[in-house]
């Protein structure tokens, strides 16, 4: 999975241009975390209570990269 994330961040990076991506999990299944960190990402925080998925209201992780901090 961090394969293809990192191609999803390329693409985002060269062919949309964007500059800043962003992404969040469920605090409960920390493995999606795992794969963020594997494709480069930065953990960013928490926010308490700020997702909502088939088991009700959740704690969203964030993380995020930047253009400059990619690994090509």
């Amino acid at each position: 999975m961090p394969e293809a994330l990192r191609a999803v961040i390329n693409y985002l990076f060269e062919e949309a241009g964007m500059n800043r991506i962003a992404a969040t999990h469920d605090r409960n299944n920390p493995k999606s975390g795992r794969v963020m960190e594997k494709a480069g990402m930065k953990y960013e925080g928490i926010l308490r209570q700020a997702g909502l998925n088939n088991q009700g209201v959740c704690d969203e992780v964030w993380y995020s990269i930047l253009r400059c901090e990619r690994q090509i």
